[in-house]
Protein backbone atom coordinates (compact mmCIF):
# COMPACT_ATOMS: atom_id res chain seq x y z
CA UNK A 1 0.00 0.00 0.00
CA UNK A 2 1.19 3.78 -0.90
CA UNK A 3 2.53 5.52 2.30
CA UNK A 4 0.30 8.35 2.92
CA UNK A 5 2.64 11.00 2.57
CA UNK A 6 2.81 9.82 -0.78
CA UNK A 7 -1.53 11.05 -1.43
CA UNK A 8 -2.63 14.07 -1.67
CA UNK A 9 -5.82 15.73 -3.27
CA UNK A 10 -5.33 18.00 -5.95
CA UNK A 11 -5.44 20.43 -8.95
CA UNK A 12 -3.72 19.32 -12.05
CA UNK A 13 -2.74 20.60 -15.61
CA UNK A 14 -0.72 19.32 -18.01
CA UNK A 15 1.04 21.94 -20.21
CA UNK A 16 3.18 22.25 -23.50
CA UNK A 17 6.34 23.24 -24.77
CA UNK A 18 4.38 26.27 -25.04
CA UNK A 19 2.67 26.83 -22.38
CA UNK A 20 -0.73 26.12 -22.95
CA UNK A 21 -2.41 23.43 -20.66
CA UNK A 22 -3.82 20.05 -23.22
CA UNK A 23 -5.28 18.81 -19.66
CA UNK A 24 -6.63 19.86 -16.43
CA UNK A 25 -8.48 18.45 -13.78
CA UNK A 26 -8.73 17.28 -9.98
CA UNK A 27 -7.81 13.96 -9.18
CA UNK A 28 -5.50 12.34 -6.04
CA UNK A 29 -1.91 12.69 -6.95
CA UNK A 30 -0.03 9.36 -6.02
CA UNK A 31 3.51 8.60 -6.07
CA UNK A 32 5.50 5.53 -6.23
CA UNK A 33 9.07 4.73 -6.36
CA UNK A 34 9.00 5.55 -10.60
CA UNK A 35 6.83 8.11 -10.86
CA UNK A 36 3.79 10.39 -10.36
CA UNK A 37 0.12 9.77 -11.62
CA UNK A 38 -2.61 12.14 -11.47
CA UNK A 39 -5.69 12.15 -13.63
CA UNK A 40 -4.74 11.50 -17.02
CA UNK A 41 -1.24 12.47 -16.85
CA UNK A 42 1.98 9.97 -15.62
CA UNK A 43 5.04 11.09 -14.86
CA UNK A 44 8.15 8.82 -14.91
CA UNK A 45 10.82 10.76 -12.87
CA UNK A 46 13.57 9.88 -15.19
CA UNK A 47 11.78 12.71 -17.07
CA UNK A 48 10.82 15.04 -14.55
CA UNK A 49 14.36 17.25 -15.40
CA UNK A 50 13.37 20.23 -12.98
CA UNK A 51 10.97 19.93 -9.53
CA UNK A 52 9.90 23.73 -8.09
CA UNK A 53 7.98 23.71 -5.09
CA UNK A 54 7.12 27.57 -3.27
CA UNK A 55 3.49 28.95 -2.48
CA UNK A 56 1.96 25.92 -2.74
CA UNK A 57 2.65 25.20 -6.22
CA UNK A 58 4.47 22.69 -7.53
CA UNK A 59 5.94 22.37 -11.08
CA UNK A 60 7.56 19.69 -12.76
CA UNK A 61 9.38 20.58 -16.45
CA UNK A 62 9.41 17.11 -18.26
CA UNK A 63 11.34 15.54 -21.40
CA UNK A 64 11.57 16.33 -23.93
CA UNK A 65 9.13 19.39 -23.20
CA UNK A 66 6.05 19.88 -21.35
CA UNK A 67 5.48 20.69 -17.54
CA UNK A 68 2.75 19.13 -14.88
CA UNK A 69 1.40 21.73 -12.23
CA UNK A 70 -0.01 20.36 -9.18
CA UNK A 71 -2.43 23.59 -6.77
CA UNK A 72 -4.79 23.37 -4.60
CA UNK A 73 -2.62 20.71 -2.28
CA UNK A 74 -4.12 22.74 1.01
CA UNK A 75 -2.53 21.83 3.91
CA UNK A 76 -0.81 18.05 2.49
CA UNK A 77 1.18 20.77 0.15
CA UNK A 78 4.74 20.51 2.16
CA UNK A 79 4.80 16.88 3.18
CA UNK A 80 3.28 15.77 -0.06
CA UNK A 81 6.14 18.07 -1.87
CA UNK A 82 8.74 16.51 0.27
CA UNK A 83 7.92 13.08 -0.71
CA UNK A 84 7.75 14.03 -3.88
CA UNK A 85 11.10 15.45 -3.68
CA UNK A 86 12.66 12.91 -2.16
CA UNK A 87 11.12 9.88 -4.67
CA UNK A 88 12.24 11.79 -7.80
CA UNK A 89 15.45 12.46 -6.15
CA UNK A 90 16.47 8.81 -5.25
CA UNK A 91 15.06 7.65 -8.70
CA UNK A 92 17.52 9.69 -10.63
CA UNK A 93 20.43 8.65 -8.43
CA UNK A 94 19.80 5.02 -9.96
CA UNK A 95 19.00 6.86 -13.16
CA UNK A 96 22.44 9.02 -13.36
CA UNK A 97 23.86 5.29 -11.77
CA UNK A 98 24.81 6.77 -8.52
CA UNK A 99 23.47 4.73 -6.80
CA UNK A 100 25.88 1.61 -4.91
CA UNK A 101 25.77 -1.89 -4.20
CA UNK A 102 24.44 -1.63 -0.87
CA UNK A 103 22.63 1.18 1.55
CA UNK A 104 24.68 4.11 2.35
CA UNK A 105 25.20 6.04 5.41
CA UNK A 106 23.32 9.09 4.91
CA UNK A 107 23.91 12.73 6.51
CA UNK A 108 22.54 16.42 5.46
CA UNK A 109 24.81 19.04 4.24
CA UNK A 110 25.46 21.69 2.01
CA UNK A 111 27.44 22.60 -0.91
CA UNK A 112 30.18 25.41 -0.36
CA UNK A 113 31.68 27.95 -3.28
CA UNK A 114 32.77 27.45 -5.53
CA UNK A 115 30.43 25.49 -6.28
CA UNK A 116 26.89 26.09 -6.49
CA UNK A 117 25.90 26.81 -2.89
CA UNK A 118 23.00 24.73 -1.46
CA UNK A 119 21.53 21.82 0.69
CA UNK A 120 22.32 18.53 -0.10
CA UNK A 121 21.72 14.71 1.31
CA UNK A 122 25.21 13.32 0.83
CA UNK A 123 25.15 9.49 0.35
CA UNK A 124 28.10 7.27 1.80
CA UNK A 125 28.50 4.30 -0.06
CA UNK A 126 31.51 1.53 0.08
CA UNK A 127 32.67 2.74 -3.30
CA UNK A 128 31.63 6.41 -3.62
CA UNK A 129 29.91 9.81 -2.41
CA UNK A 130 26.83 10.64 -3.91
CA UNK A 131 25.66 14.20 -3.55
CA UNK A 132 22.21 14.53 -4.10
CA UNK A 133 20.79 18.76 -4.40
CA UNK A 134 17.37 19.27 -3.38
CA UNK A 135 16.32 20.25 -6.91
CA UNK A 136 18.86 19.20 -9.33
CA UNK A 137 20.94 16.33 -10.89
CA UNK A 138 22.76 14.15 -8.81
CA UNK A 139 25.94 13.33 -9.04
CA UNK A 140 28.83 10.84 -7.73
CA UNK A 141 32.76 11.49 -6.53
CA UNK A 142 34.42 8.18 -6.76
CA UNK A 143 35.88 7.30 -3.57
CA UNK A 144 39.37 5.76 -5.55
CA UNK A 145 39.20 10.01 -7.20
CA UNK A 146 39.79 11.24 -4.04
CA UNK A 147 43.52 11.97 -2.93
CA UNK A 148 42.40 14.12 0.09
CA UNK A 149 39.73 14.45 2.89
CA UNK A 150 40.05 16.47 5.59
CA UNK A 151 37.99 18.60 8.16
CA UNK A 152 38.37 22.67 8.12
CA UNK A 153 37.53 24.69 10.88
CA UNK A 154 37.18 28.06 8.79
CA UNK A 155 34.22 27.29 8.22
CA UNK A 156 33.67 24.20 9.42
CA UNK A 157 33.38 21.82 6.78
CA UNK A 158 35.09 18.82 5.25
CA UNK A 159 36.90 19.16 2.32
CA UNK A 160 36.79 16.38 -0.77
CA UNK A 161 40.18 16.62 -3.08
CA UNK A 162 40.14 14.76 -6.27
CA UNK A 163 43.25 15.94 -8.13
CA UNK A 164 42.84 19.52 -8.89
CA UNK A 165 39.14 19.78 -7.99
CA UNK A 166 38.07 20.54 -4.30
CA UNK A 167 34.63 19.84 -3.00
CA UNK A 168 33.59 21.45 0.33
CA UNK A 169 31.03 20.32 2.29
CA UNK A 170 29.54 22.21 4.86
CA UNK A 171 26.23 22.83 7.55
CA UNK A 172 27.05 19.25 8.72
CA UNK A 173 26.91 20.23 12.02
CA UNK A 174 27.51 17.91 15.31
CA UNK A 175 28.02 15.65 12.19
CA UNK A 176 31.30 17.04 10.78
CA UNK A 177 33.41 14.35 12.10
CA UNK A 178 31.32 11.82 11.59
CA UNK A 179 30.83 12.17 7.86
CA UNK A 180 34.93 12.76 7.81
CA UNK A 181 35.13 9.14 9.17
CA UNK A 182 32.88 7.49 7.28
CA UNK A 183 33.95 8.93 3.84
CA UNK A 184 37.86 8.12 4.78
CA UNK A 185 37.16 4.94 6.90
CA UNK A 186 35.05 3.30 2.83
CA UNK A 187 38.25 5.17 1.38
CA UNK A 188 41.07 3.49 3.49
CA UNK A 189 39.23 0.00 3.20
CA UNK A 190 39.63 0.25 -0.65
CA UNK A 191 43.08 1.04 -0.67
CA UNK A 192 44.00 -1.46 2.48
CA UNK A 193 42.00 -4.42 0.20
CA UNK A 194 44.31 -3.61 -3.08
CA UNK A 195 47.41 -3.22 -0.91
CA UNK A 196 46.82 -6.46 0.30
CA UNK A 197 46.07 -8.10 -2.79
CA UNK A 198 48.56 -6.31 -5.10
CA UNK A 199 51.28 -6.28 -2.04
CA UNK A 200 52.28 -2.30 -3.22
CA UNK A 201 51.05 0.69 -2.27
CA UNK A 202 49.12 3.57 -4.29
CA UNK A 203 46.51 1.59 -6.02
CA UNK A 204 42.55 3.04 -6.09
CA UNK A 205 39.57 2.05 -7.09
CA UNK A 206 39.18 2.67 -10.82
CA UNK A 207 42.13 4.30 -11.24
CA UNK A 208 45.35 2.71 -13.55
CA UNK A 209 48.51 2.57 -12.70
CA UNK A 210 51.41 3.12 -15.35
CA UNK A 211 53.89 0.51 -15.57
CA UNK A 212 56.74 2.68 -14.90
CA UNK A 213 55.53 2.81 -11.27
CA UNK A 214 54.81 -0.76 -10.91
CA UNK A 215 57.73 -2.88 -9.79
CA UNK A 216 57.35 -6.60 -11.34
CA UNK A 217 54.50 -5.31 -13.62
CA UNK A 218 54.88 -8.49 -15.49
CA UNK A 219 54.47 -10.58 -12.66
CA UNK A 220 51.70 -8.55 -11.28
CA UNK A 221 49.34 -8.85 -14.51
CA UNK A 222 50.06 -12.44 -14.46
CA UNK A 223 48.53 -13.01 -11.40
CA UNK A 224 45.84 -10.60 -11.79
CA UNK A 225 44.87 -11.85 -15.01
CA UNK A 226 42.68 -14.71 -15.92
CA UNK A 227 43.95 -17.25 -18.05
CA UNK A 228 41.91 -16.77 -20.96
CA UNK A 229 42.70 -13.23 -21.18
CA UNK A 230 46.31 -13.68 -20.65
CA UNK A 231 47.52 -14.45 -24.15
CA UNK A 232 45.71 -11.29 -25.47
CA UNK A 233 46.72 -8.67 -22.61
CA UNK A 234 50.34 -9.66 -24.47
CA UNK A 235 48.43 -9.08 -27.45
CA UNK A 236 47.13 -5.54 -26.29
CA UNK A 237 50.91 -4.46 -24.48
CA UNK A 238 52.98 -5.55 -27.82
CA UNK A 239 50.91 -2.97 -29.58
CA UNK A 240 51.93 -0.08 -27.33
CA UNK A 241 52.71 3.02 -29.05
CA UNK A 242 52.57 6.41 -27.00
CA UNK A 243 52.76 6.00 -23.56
CA UNK A 244 53.12 3.55 -20.91
CA UNK A 245 50.24 0.94 -20.08
CA UNK A 246 48.28 0.96 -16.85
CA UNK A 247 47.16 -1.38 -14.85
CA UNK A 248 44.11 -0.97 -12.39
CA UNK A 249 41.57 -2.67 -10.62
CA UNK A 250 37.71 -1.69 -10.06
CA UNK A 251 35.11 -2.62 -8.02
CA UNK A 252 31.90 -3.51 -9.95
CA UNK A 253 28.57 -2.35 -8.98
CA UNK A 254 26.69 -4.49 -11.61
CA UNK A 255 28.89 -7.79 -11.37
CA UNK A 256 28.53 -10.56 -13.51
CA UNK A 257 27.23 -13.61 -11.25
CA UNK A 258 29.79 -16.04 -14.04
CA UNK A 259 33.26 -14.51 -14.49
CA UNK A 260 36.33 -14.77 -15.47
CA UNK A 261 38.76 -15.78 -12.24
CA UNK A 262 42.25 -14.70 -11.90
CA UNK A 263 45.17 -16.99 -11.36
CA UNK A 264 45.39 -14.72 -8.08
CA UNK A 265 41.78 -14.93 -7.10
CA UNK A 266 40.50 -11.33 -6.58
CA UNK A 267 38.50 -9.83 -4.04
CA UNK A 268 34.84 -10.72 -4.60
CA UNK A 269 32.98 -8.16 -6.99
CA UNK A 270 36.52 -6.86 -8.06
CA UNK A 271 37.79 -6.75 -11.68
CA UNK A 272 41.28 -5.84 -12.85
CA UNK A 273 41.64 -4.03 -16.02
CA UNK A 274 44.04 -3.04 -18.72
CA UNK A 275 44.40 0.30 -20.51
CA UNK A 276 47.19 0.55 -23.18
CA UNK A 277 47.79 3.42 -25.49
CA UNK A 278 47.99 2.69 -29.23
CA UNK A 279 48.67 6.34 -31.05
CA UNK A 280 45.15 8.71 -30.80
CA UNK A 281 43.65 4.94 -29.73
CA UNK A 282 43.71 3.38 -26.37
CA UNK A 283 42.54 -0.16 -25.49
CA UNK A 284 40.28 -1.28 -22.40
CA UNK A 285 40.32 -5.16 -21.43
CA UNK A 286 39.49 -6.31 -18.43
CA UNK A 287 41.77 -9.07 -17.45
CA UNK A 288 39.68 -10.73 -15.06
CA UNK A 289 35.80 -10.14 -12.94
CA UNK A 290 33.24 -10.04 -16.04
CA UNK A 291 33.42 -11.45 -19.04
CA UNK A 292 33.62 -8.30 -20.82
CA UNK A 293 34.41 -7.50 -24.19
CA UNK A 294 37.94 -5.12 -25.62
CA UNK A 295 37.13 -1.82 -25.93
CA UNK A 296 38.93 1.01 -28.74
CA UNK A 297 38.31 4.66 -27.16
CA UNK A 298 40.31 7.70 -28.98
CA UNK A 299 41.17 9.84 -26.87
CA UNK A 300 43.69 10.93 -23.85
CA UNK A 301 44.03 8.30 -21.77
CA UNK A 302 44.14 10.03 -18.58
CA UNK A 303 40.69 11.52 -19.12
CA UNK A 304 39.51 8.08 -21.13
CA UNK A 305 40.12 6.18 -17.12
CA UNK A 306 38.46 9.16 -15.45
CA UNK A 307 35.51 8.77 -17.01
CA UNK A 308 35.50 4.93 -16.76
CA UNK A 309 35.89 5.66 -12.91
CA UNK A 310 33.14 7.81 -12.73
CA UNK A 311 31.24 4.87 -14.11
CA UNK A 312 32.63 2.49 -11.87
CA UNK A 313 33.45 0.43 -15.77
CA UNK A 314 29.79 -0.58 -16.31
CA UNK A 315 29.57 -1.98 -19.31
CA UNK A 316 25.84 -2.30 -19.67
CA UNK A 317 25.45 1.54 -21.08
CA UNK A 318 28.75 1.10 -22.96
CA UNK A 319 27.74 -2.05 -25.01
CA UNK A 320 24.22 -0.47 -26.29
CA UNK A 321 24.10 -0.05 -30.28
CA UNK A 322 22.63 3.21 -31.47
CA UNK A 323 19.30 2.07 -31.84
CA UNK A 324 19.34 0.41 -28.45
CA UNK A 325 20.77 3.91 -27.04
CA UNK A 326 18.13 5.96 -28.70
CA UNK A 327 16.81 7.94 -26.05
CA UNK A 328 12.98 6.54 -25.68
CA UNK A 329 10.29 7.03 -22.77
CA UNK A 330 11.38 2.80 -22.25
CA UNK A 331 14.70 2.88 -22.26
CA UNK A 332 16.04 2.22 -18.57
CA UNK A 333 19.11 4.35 -19.80
CA UNK A 334 17.66 7.41 -20.84
CA UNK A 335 18.48 9.60 -18.31
CA UNK A 336 22.18 8.64 -18.05
CA UNK A 337 22.24 8.51 -21.98
CA UNK A 338 20.28 12.30 -21.91
CA UNK A 339 22.41 14.12 -19.03
CA UNK A 340 25.57 11.99 -17.35
CA UNK A 341 28.35 13.41 -19.32
CA UNK A 342 31.63 10.48 -18.56
CA UNK A 343 28.87 8.36 -20.29
CA UNK A 344 28.23 10.48 -23.11
CA UNK A 345 31.88 11.40 -23.28
CA UNK A 346 32.71 7.54 -23.39
CA UNK A 347 30.04 6.26 -26.18
CA UNK A 348 31.59 9.37 -28.49
CA UNK A 349 35.07 8.28 -28.30
CA UNK A 350 34.40 4.43 -28.34
CA UNK A 351 35.60 3.20 -31.83
CA UNK A 352 35.12 -0.33 -31.80
CA UNK A 353 33.87 -3.28 -29.59
CA UNK A 354 35.46 -6.52 -30.06
CA UNK A 355 34.36 -9.65 -28.73
CA UNK A 356 36.41 -12.14 -27.67
CA UNK A 357 36.58 -15.22 -30.02
CA UNK A 358 38.54 -16.82 -32.52
CA UNK A 359 38.31 -13.73 -34.65
CA UNK A 360 39.40 -11.51 -31.81
CA UNK A 361 43.55 -11.03 -32.76
CA UNK A 362 42.55 -9.90 -36.30
CA UNK A 363 39.65 -7.70 -35.45
CA UNK A 364 42.02 -5.82 -32.60
CA UNK A 365 44.75 -5.61 -35.10
CA UNK A 366 42.46 -4.22 -37.97
CA UNK A 367 40.98 -1.90 -35.88
CA UNK A 368 45.13 -0.68 -34.58
CA UNK A 369 45.98 -0.73 -38.09
CA UNK A 370 48.87 -3.40 -37.28
CA UNK A 371 46.97 -6.14 -39.48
Amino acid sequence: MTDEPRRARAAWALEDAAGKRVQQGQSEAIIDDEGLGVGTARVAFLDADALRAADYRIELDLWPAGRLVLTELGRRFETFSNALRQARNQARVSGLLAHGPSMPEVFEGALLPPATAGLVELQVFSTHLTIVPADADPWQLPLGAMTDVTTVDDPPSVALIAGDRRTGIGQLARRRDAFHASVVAQRNAQAQLLAKYTNRAGFADGLGMPRDRISGFDALLDRCCSADRLEGAKKILAAIAGGEPRLGFAQLLDPDEDGLQAKSPLPENWASFLLAPAGRLVVMEILAGPAAATYVFEGDIESLNRDLQQLHFRRAPLALTAVEAEITPDNRYRLALRRLEPLKRLRAATRARLVHGESWSGALAKVLGTA
